[in-house]
């Protein structure tokens, strides 16, 4: 894994053979829809293992994710609650589903 190279910006430090296979059929995809469809699994292997950006201490927390979740507002004072208050909502993921 590119967690066990020096200077290889894996700051997440992610070790997982599923998310290093799937960055080489990124990287070699031989055309549009199988760019699509290992980008698709990638998606689903690193939010299936919470995995998260670090923010570097920003005054926010920046989170990449589909919009298929909601969360109590207003969120807890000194936390996003990501994942652990955030649940599944259905309607917002028709909605995305939809717009793909």
């Amino acid at each position: 894994a590119s967690a066990d190279r020096e200077a290889s910006s894996n700051y997440g430090g992610i070790r997982n053979k599923a998310v290093d296979k799937l960055i080489k059929r990124i990287l070699f995809a031989k055309d549009r829809e199988e760019l699509i469809a290992a980008c698709r699994a990638m998606d689903r292997v690193l939010l299936w293992n919470h995995y998260l950006v670090p923010g570097w201490g920003l005054q926010a927390t920046r989170v990449a994710r589909w919009n298929r979740f909601s969360h109590p507002d207003p969120l807890p004072k000194y936390s996003d609650g990501f994942p652990a208050i955030w649940w599944y909502d259905e309607a917002k993921a028709a909605k995305t589903e939809a717009a793909k």
